[in-house]
């Protein structure tokens, strides 16, 4: 059983992680273009850079979701730990209640 500091530190890390992981996924994406348009240019050959596109595309995707449900995971077990009931509030009033119980 965590602390309620620490549960209030997962819940706040979560928090965040949700909130870069839209970031992450356009840099993943614009990545796998790059990577797709070199694997183009280097066979000369078009089929390779779709294939090459497909796969990446379903491996960014596999990934993201796992990133999800990761993340919503450790929101949902640091709620629990917390004792919060809710889950209908909004992510800024959840890290101005982790901010009150960080501070002390």
């Amino acid at each position: 059983m965590a602390t309620k500091k620490e549960s209030a530190q997962r819940l706040r890390d979560s928090l965040e992680s949700k909130g870069k992981l839209r970031t992450r996924f356009v840099f993943s994406v614009g990545m796998g273009a790059v990577f797709s348009i070199i694997i183009w240019i280097l066979t000369r050959q078009w089929q390779f850079g779709i294939a090459s596109l497909l796969v990446i595309g379903l491996l960014i995707q596999f990934a993201s979701e796992r990133m999800s449900n990761s993340i919503e995971a450790s929101r949902v077990q640091a709620l629990s730990d917390l004792g919060w009931k809710e889950d209908t509030l909004s992510d800024e009033e959840y890290l101005h209640r982790v901010d009150k119980i960080l501070k002390g």
